[in-house]
């Protein structure tokens, strides 16, 4: 049992090294979709008059890349973006992204979505120090997608202001 604990961080942390391995595109309200949605980890948006649903990721289609290590994992990020895009607060990303836009109902392009989730615990009295490490990698690899982004594109995502 220890063992294949030992093993499951190894792998946990060594994926980390290699490549960020997104989902492929997802319709942004077929998000609830996504099976690592309860689960901290990163993401980029799309905004576009393209259909991207069920497509392999090229970051010329990236607007926005954000991450979040929350107890709700992704789907509670996207549900502050969602609630920002509509005119609530909540998501400093979609703030900017409404400033721009207006409401999200009144664009006439589509909004698409694709992450890598990692599973760990992040409940404060549950996680390990595994668990705290796999955390903190989920924060590096939202620089290093912001880093191979700025790297193919020659910038930063439009709607990235931080």
């Amino acid at each position: 049992m220890i063992l294949r604990k030992v093993l499951n961080t190894i792998y946990k942390i060594l994926e980390f090294k290699f490549m960020i391995d997104f989902s492929k595109w997802i319709l942004w309200e077929e998000r609830g979709d996504f099976e690592l949605k309860h689960y901290p980890g990163i993401y980029m948006i799309s905004i576009t008059d393209k259909n991207l649903h069920g497509l392999k990721v090229d970051y010329k289609d990236v607007v926005y890349i954000g991450m979040t290590n929350s107890r709700k994992g992704l789907c509670g990020r996207w549900k502050q973006l969602d609630n920002t895009i509509k005119g609530k607060e909540g998501h400093n990303g979609g703030r900017t992204i409404r400033s721009k836009l207006g409401p999200y109902d009144d664009w006439n392009k589509k909004l698409f979505v694709c992450a890598k989730a990692v599973a760990c615990e992040v409940k404060r009295n549950k996680r390990t120090p595994e668990d705290l490490r796999i955390m903190g990698k989920i924060a590096c690899l939202e620089y290093e997608a912001l880093a191979e982004f700025k790297e193919i594109t020659g910038t930063e995502p439009e709607y990235n202001k931080q």
